[in-house]
């Protein structure tokens, strides 16, 4: 019988971006027809303005070029897409000059090659050099129709108008369950290797490869944490010109913070396994040095600490959704519970017969899980939650909003001109100030930070 599971594994490593299951197949099913819909539109628009703006004879460069431009500008961020837009147009504009005065010949279309590759370069248009010379390429295959100099440059400034325009007023939706993605994937990660440790110290003796092993599965969670933060570079570009999502939040300062909080938990975990390893023995043995009792309760804090990182992943993601969420309350009870059986962890080791040098060992085991526990305080993150949600005040959640709910043009401009105003007057008065608000109450605005 066929094993799904053994040809799914294997077409992975071919196509890793194999859809793992029917919703994610559904899900890249339906971005490709936006994108396809997307560049449709743009070359049947490209064409009918040229002949509804121009007069015969036309020919498809206005289509062509609104093609080239919407490809470079529809995926990736906002400034890498500006960067292929500009490589495009250099292709297309050296290929136009060469198609009017010359037309298609072996060696125009060496020349052309040639400029537009060395255009690339001087230009540092980096990745999308190949893109110029493309470009380039294809607008001087379309010269075979004999059409007038201006009108060939006129087709092709509609086709860019058409290519540049159409993805603003079409823009792609960046969804915020997509981000949270990663960020829930590098806690998961880092809950299965505190499992594994929990379970292994809890049955068994300690040994130096066991801590070595969980060691290096720390460090493979590292690039799950860019590629997070790689999602977030690019979310951030998007949003900046998204007007289908000028009234929503952005939700990327907050989840860096949790991605840059359990970046720093993983280098603490890390060095938490170094110092396991530097202390195990080389084989298992009936005593490890550390005994049943501190064995127990080390297995217990591990537990529990992962249990706590992927908590505060799960908070992270119910602020940014805008979901009620018990999220809160369960990440304070397992902290409390990590620093309960932490201190439980300290007492059994401070039973040590005269080991004064694995005492000092055992401390840096405490140090480095206080380390973790201090980056996902919560404390901490409440205060730069407050921060984020002020300073996204009136803007749509997915299942909410920040306050009363900005809905037009407008509101947005009259939320700036609050702000500039509180601003000033911080400056005007450093020591504080008093304004008074809709429902004539009082205000102190706390004074600007020496």
């Amino acid at each position: 019988m066929l094993n799904l599971r053994y040809v799914r594994d294997k077409l992975r490593k071919i196509w890793p971006g194999l859809p793992s299951g029917p919703a994610e197949l559904r899900r890249a099913l339906g971005e490709a027809v936006a994108d396809v819909g997307r560049l449709t539109l743009a070359t049947v628009l490209g064409y009918l303005l040229t002949v509804t703006l121009l007069p015969a004879p036309v020919d498809l460069t206005g289509a062509l070029t609104a093609l080239l431009v919407m490809q470079a500008s529809l995926r990736g961020s906002f400034r890498a897409g500006m960067v292929r837009v500009v490589a495009v147009v250099t292709g297309i504009g050296i290929a136009l000059v060469v198609a009017t005065f010359v037309g298609l010949q072996w060696w125009s279309l060496a020349a052309v090659v040639f400029a537009a590759l060395l255009a690339a370069r001087v230009l540092r248009l980096e990745g999308a050099s190949l893109e110029t010379a493309i470009s380039a390429m294809l607008i001087l295959g379309s010269a075979g129709v004999d059409v007038a100099a201006f009108t060939r440059f006129a087709t092709t400034v509609i086709g860019t108008v058409v290519g540049i325009g159409l993805p603003l007023l079409l823009p792609r939706h960046v969804r915020t369950a997509d981000l949270t993605g990663g960020l829930r994937q590098v806690a998961a990660r880092l809950q299965e290797v505190f499992s594994d440790a929990s379970e292994h110290v809890g049955r068994r003796p300690m040994t130096k490869d066991a801590a070595s092993r969980w060691l290096a599965a720390s460090w493979q969670v590292a690039p799950l944490a860019r590629a997070a933060e790689t999602v977030f570079e690019e979310a951030a570009d998007v949003q900046k010109w998204n007007t289908r999502q000028i009234f929503q939040a952005d939700v990327v300062p907050l989840l860096r913070h949790g991605l840059g909080a359990l970046e720093r938990s993983l280098l603490s975990s890390a060095h938490l396994f170094q110092v396991m390893a530097a202390e195990a023995p080389s084989e298992a043995t009936l005593d490890d040095g550390y005994g049943d009792d501190v064995r127990r309760e080390l297995a217990r804090v591990l537990h529990r600490l992962g249990t706590a990182m992927a908590a505060f992943a799960d908070l992270v993601e119910a602020d940014v959704l805008g979901s009620p969420s018990q999220a809160e309350v369960d990440l304070q009870r397992e902290l409390d519970g990590v620093r309960e059986s932490l201190n439980d962890l300290v007492s059994w080791m401070k039973v040590d017969p005269g080991q004064t040098g694995l005492w000092l060992l055992r401390g840096s085991i405490a140090s480095a899980i206080e380390q973790i526990l201090a980056e996902i305080d919560l404390a901490r993150y409440l205060e730069l939650r407050d921060d984020w949600r002020a300073s996204q005040l009136g803007r749509a959640l997915p299942t909410g909003a920040i306050g009363p709910r900005i809905r037009h043009p407008w509101g947005l401009l009259a939320q700036q001109r609050l702000r500039a105003r509180a601003a000033r007057s911080r400056l005007l008065h450093p020591e504080g100030s008093h304004e008074v608000g809709s429902d004539e109450t009082t205000v102190l605005m706390p004074p600007v930070a020496s």
